[in-house]
Formats: structure tokens, C-alpha cells, sequence
């Protein structure tokens, strides 16, 4: 993947927050940071997917949703063990 240098101002607070992060896991801040913006990308993209399919075909249902809410814990819990597993 190309990679492009940026550079950031961040509040101190949240600057000593997200090295901390990146210390506990090990990696970079730039992977902190990234990895935060992909994740936020996901939720956006999704979200604009459900606003969508409803717009489309109307609400989803409650069953839909508990569901839904389900197998979105499934995909998380399984991306937290991969990325121990990498670590």
C-alpha cells in the first residue's frame, strides 16, 4: 500500500493519549491514528448503507437489528483476536 507523510496538530491531551495507545500495542502512532480512520471510514460507509437500504426498503425490523448488532460483535471480537495473534 503507498503511504504519504501528513503532519497533524493534535490537543496535548489527545497526543499523549494516542502514543500511549501505540506504546500499549506496540506500534506506531501513525498505525494508531490510521488504523482509527479506517475504522471510522467502516462506520461511515456503513451507515450510509443502512440509511440507503432503508430509504430504499424501509425500516429495518427488530429482530433485524438484534441480529445485526450480533454479527457486528462477531466481526469485532474476531478482529481484536487476529490482531493480538499479530502481535
Amino acid at each position: 500500500m503507498a503511504m504519504r507523510k501528513l503532519s497533524i496538530t493534535l490537543p496535548e491531551e489527545l497526543a499523549e493519549m494516542v502514543k500511549r495507545q501505540a506504546e500499549e500495542e506496540g506500534t506506531s502512532v501513525s498505525a494508531v491514528i490510521a488504523d482509527f480512520l479506517a475504522a471510522l471510514a467502516r462506520q461511515r460507509a456503513g451507515e450510509e448503507a443502512v440509511q440507503w437500504f432503508e430509504e430504499e426498503e424501509g425500516p429495518f425490523t427488530p429482530e433485524e437489528l438484534i441480529e445485526a448488532e450480533r454479527i457486528w460483535q462477531a466481526a469485532e471480537a474476531h478482529q481484536r483476536k487476529m490482531k493480538r495473534a499479530a502481535s
